[in-house]
């Protein structure tokens, strides 16, 4: 594994590539060292088989812009500039027996025609439609987290609040008022 680490970095030092026409040799010193070079400076040394260099090449970037819209028709859709949980709010406690909690959300436009919103709790669903808020009854108490999804009619997520986490305080019957 060193010695591939160091025929690579030599290679990149000296501007060699695999593509290149160069050849790469190694020796070992009397010492035990292992040595390097574009040219056998010793006898005993071995030319290296070195494996292509391994490439990545991305696939094209989407054209920004008309295509997709033209496509789309009258479908056009603004992108929305605020979605976000309004309630509860960050590290808020709510103390509430019944385990009620009050979701709601704000977005900036308003819901586009063919979007639906979904509330999630804790990573799960619990609500999808066109409210922007909702009320959820028997949570457990303990610390959960609300986020929310906008999805365009074909279900793409379109845009996305980022979670809230909030706490919920039941009284205990182990611990009366």
């Amino acid at each position: 594994m060193r010695a591939g680490i160091a025929v690579l970095l030599f290679c990149l030092a000296i501007g060699a590539s695999p593509a290149d026409a160069r050849k790469i040799y190694k020796w070992v010193l009397p010492d035990g060292s292992i040595t390097y070079s574009d040219r056998p400076q010793q006898e005993g040394a071995k030319e290296l088989k070195l494996p292509p260099l391994q490439t990545y090449t991305p696939a094209p970037a989407p054209a920004s812009g008309g295509a997709d819209q033209a496509a789309a028709g009258d479908n056009t859709s603004v992108p929305y500039e605020v979605v976000k949980v309004a309630s509860p709010l960050p590290d808020e406690t709510i103390r509430d027996n019944n385990g009620t909690v009050s979701v709601r959300l704000e977005l900036a436009p308003a819901l586009q025609s063919g979007h639906t919103v979904e509330i999630l709790l804790d990573g799960t669903a619990i609500g999808s439609g066109s409210a922007t808020s909702a009320s959820v009854t028997n949570v457990d108490r303990g610390t959960h987290t609300v986020a929310a999804v906008v999805k365009d009619a074909a279900g793409k997520v379109v845009a996305s609040a980022p979670g809230v986490t909030f706490h919920l305080k039941q009284a205990s019957k182990l611990n009366p008022p």
